[in-house]
């Protein structure tokens, strides 16, 4: 092989572990529903010079909160997943330091420039995903980032783009579930090299059997409770209703593929879930006509 077949093979795999340092799914599912959010906050028709700033700071804050994900792992996937970024040696340690500091001062400059209230809920959610990152990943606690952040996604658009509406303060008790849906549904991958360092999140303390059916369960329970709650708060129950028939289905399928090809399931599950949860709060929105 020549050597500039193999410096291009160098450069590509190089960008390649680059691209997969901030987990492109979880920036790429957040960042589609921070945009539709944006659109359904001003009725299809945002401020172009806000709206811009809210995707930038919200991709800031996930390339960031990504970042630092790989790099506090690096030394256990060192064992169990060495072809990640940094363990694989395509990524240095430093590197992924200075691409979320980049990203985190991106993210406080779009976020200072919509005003000091977004600027102090977009540091939330993305502090939460920190603090999972750094300290509450390998607890029981690990959950609770989830929980914190995503319904926290919906309330900061609104806040940034149009007007607070207190009824989407209703997406953390309807949101619990399905925050912990998704995050059990991260986490499953992970779990036997996990157990095996000692590394003790909620999904490893649970064992895949019993948080796979957490996951699932969670993610059914959140989509039967929206429709119900909707109506008794004078929403459309409509909409509340279409949302939760696609996660129910969504759910019974995932259930069907376990069966016959568990492994892909498991390393599915997570794109399934953050999708089911957008659809939830989609429907949410739309039922209290917010």
């Amino acid at each position: 092989m020549n050597g500039p077949t193999v410096a291009g093979e160098r450069r590509g795999s190089r960008t390649r572990a680059f691209l997969a340092l901030p987990h492109p799914w979880a920036v790429l599912i957040v960042m589609l529903a921070t945009a539709l959010l944006g659109l359904l906050a001003t009725g299809g028709h945002p401020d172009a010079g806000r709206y811009a700033l809210v995707l930038v700071a919200m991709f800031g804050g996930q390339i960031a909160i990504g970042a630092v994900n790989e790099y506090r792992d690096s030394e256990l996937d060192a064992v169990s997943n060495p072809a990640k970024p940094i363990p694989s040696g395509w990524v240095q340690p430093w590197e992924a330091l200075l691409i979320a500091g980049v990203a985190l001062a991106v993210m406080v400059a779009a976020g200072a420039a919509l005003g000091i209230l977004p600027l102090l809920l977009v540091c939330l959610g993305t502090g939460a995903g920190l603090l999972y990152d750094l300290w509450l990943k390998r607890t029981v606690w690990s959950w609770l980032p989830y929980l914190v952040a995503l319904p926290l996604v919906p309330i900061w658009v609104w806040v940034s783009l149009a007007r607070f509406q207190p009824l989407l303060l209703f997406l953390y008790p309807l949101g619990a579930l399905m925050a912990l849906s998704v995050h059990l549904a991260q986490s499953l991958p992970d779990v036997e090299g996990d157990r095996a360092a000692g590394s003790l999140g909620l999904a490893a303390r649970l064992g895949r059997g019993r948080a796979l059916t957490t996951c699932w369960g969670a993610a059914v329970i959140a989509a039967v409770a929206i429709p119900p709650a909707a109506e008794g708060l004078g929403g459309s129950i409509a909409p509340a209703l279409a949302a939760a028939a696609v996660v129910l289905i969504g759910a019974g399928v995932s259930i069907l593929r376990y069966r016959f090809a568990p492994a892909w399931m498991i390393r599915h599950l997570f794109q399934l879930t953050t999708t089911g949860a957008v659809i939830l709060a989609v429907g949410w929105i739309l039922a209290i006509g917010a």
